[in-house]
């Protein structure tokens, strides 16, 4: 009789502890993929919004701080460099972008693969009092800022219009359909943004052709926010590139965000890892247990055949066999209670969205779950492979 049939029967006769040690391999392969499902569907969920909003890239000139000292001491400090950018340079940046992205990840696509938005910031008045209006291209910054709501009106559409931050709206108390006169020129309130904790809450923004006509600053932007349309965009490289590439500029790639919140599902994965340790070393120590109970109840049956000729390699494959399919039960009941339980409790974590399965963990659980009993059950074996058949007709009798 073959030795897997031999550990099948076995394990049909001993249902219960079977049963036992299955559970308590389950137990901590359950912790491990429910937090590893509901881990990686927040990642996706912040990178999938990380994605779509705001840009991740900023271009502004490339300027120097430079200290002004008199016999030791420091008298202040003077900007070195342009302040403005040409509006000629944004194709360059656009086709900079575009073939920095194409290199790096092997598009062949020959349309634009970035979003490239300009900004003016320009002080002034209105009613007397200072304000910051920044002049933008609607259409690009529309595209680029996707989470703006308007709390009353809409978007830019015509080149006196105006849209007013949250707070520079209440401020001045802007509604949609003022006409307000800003520096001289006369503006039609097209809508007001939502309050997003941000910058933009207390700026006005208008067209930006209109802005740079109205002002006499002439076809010049004070900086450039770039979206790259790609998921996992080498950014740094691109920001490189157009660094390198475009004399007068400095291109930053903005990661604080993504840094801080992708830092956070990290450690939290790592405190829900530890715990998940523990309860697989409960599970282990069950194992342990029940294997080493096994050996005490079959002595006689492992001196009958080691008495046939059974060697110790037989007899170790034998109980090594019967963990390993303890672990593949262990593991995929683990992984089955691990997503039902993930399904649970993740939309409760990631304020309602949903969870998906990873069928990649199914490997994942099993090879854990093997692992741990074959661990659990090499010292039970070994002590089972050395035991002599008078020792073990003599401990029966």
């Amino acid at each position: 009789m073959k030795l897997t049939n031999i550990v099948l029967k076995d394990m049909l006769r001993r249902k219960r502890r079977v049963a036992h040690s299955v559970f308590g391999v389950s137990i901590g392969i359950m912790t491990v993929i429910a937090m590893l499902t509901v881990a990686n569907s927040g990642e996706q969920l912040l990178r999938m919004e990380l994605e779509r909003y705001g840009p991740n890239l900023t271009i502004v000139p490339a300027t120097a701080r430079l200290d002004v000292e008199l016999g030791g001491l420091t008298m202040g400090s003077i900007t070195v460099g342009e302040t403005m950018l040409d509006e000629a340079v944004l194709p360059l940046i656009q086709e900079a972008a575009d073939d920095a992205i194409r290199a790096d990840m092997g598009i062949s696509d020959p349309g634009p693969i970035a979003i490239v938005a300009p900004r003016l910031y320009l002080p002034a008045t209105m009613d007397d009092r200072s304000v910051t209006v920044v002049g933008v291209a609607p259409s690009e910054e529309r595209a680029i800022r996707v989470w703006w709501d308007y709390s009353d009106g809409g978007h830019l559409q015509e080149s006196d219009d105006l849209v007013a931050g949250a707070v520079a709206a209440k401020s001045l108390g802007l509604v949609a359909g003022d006409t307000v006169s800003i520096s001289g020129h006369e503006y039609h309130v097209a809508g007001v943004l939502g309050e997003s904790g941000s910058n933009d809450d207390f700026l006005l923004f208008v067209p930006l052709a209109t802005l740079q006509e109205t002002s006499g600053q002439g076809p010049v932007v004070s900086t450039v926010d770039v979206r790259a349309l790609c998921t996992g965009c080498p950014v740094e490289r691109i920001a490189h590139a157009l660094t390198t590439d475009i004399p007068g500029l400095h291109a930053v790639a903005v990661r604080q965000v993504a840094e801080a919140e992708l830092g956070m599902w990290h450690s939290m994965r790592a405190i829900v890892l530890m715990l998940a340790t523990v309860t697989l070393l409960v599970g282990l120590f069950g194992v342990t247990n029940a294997m080493s109970a096994m050996v005490a109840e079959r002595r006689k049956d492992i001196g009958i055949m080691r008495a046939v000729g059974a060697s110790r390699r037989q007899i170790l494959s034998m109980f090594l066999q019967e963990a390993f399919l303890l672990g593949l039960l262990g593991g995929i009941g683990g992984y089955l209670a691990g997503v039902a339980l993930a399904t649970v409790v993740g939309p409760l974590i990631l304020g309602g969205a949903m969870v998906t399965p990873v069928l990649e963990y199914v490997l994942l659980a099993i090879g854990l779950a093997a692992a741990i009993s074959m661990i659990a059950a090499l010292h039970p074996a070994l002590t089972a492979s050395r035991m002599r058949v008078a020792d073990s007709v003599r401990t029966s009798s």
